[in-house]
């Protein structure tokens, strides 16, 4: 499809693509979280073990708990509300130059052929 002559298509804006990109990592994020909590549970609870280890060896009461699926130390929300931010900001940003290319009048639209001067 050719886009009509003094219009351009959405996808030379970087904005849509960052709403793209942030949208398909949001996407991903939602997909990978079911197994990165148990995966980041085991490998918080080899560490903790190693704690735990250390603490008996010195004599003291272990007091580290260990981790689960549901509490990690380190989670996904950091990342997911950052992708979100992102996804909401390039969203409204190309939406409003989006807005503004259609509220411009035709002869100051973009044209193919200022370009080949």
């Amino acid at each position: 499809m050719t886009p009509s002559p003094g219009t351009r298509p959405i996808s030379d804006s970087p904005w849509f693509w960052a709403y793209l990109f942030g949208t398909a990592a949001l996407i991903a994020l939602a997909l990978a979280a079911g197994k990165y909590g148990p995966r980041q549970a085991q490998i918080e609870r080899e560490f903790q073990g190693r704690q735990r280890a250390a603490q008996n060896l010195n004599g003291q009461q272990p007091n580290v708990s260990l981790s689960t699926a549901e509490r990690t130390l380190v989670s996904l929300q950091p990342l997911f509300f950052a992708l979100a931010a992102i996804t909401v900001v390039a969203w409204f940003l190309f939406w409003r130059s989006h807005r503004r290319r259609q509220l411009l009048p035709q002869s100051t639209t973009y044209s193919p052929e200022h370009d080949a001067s």
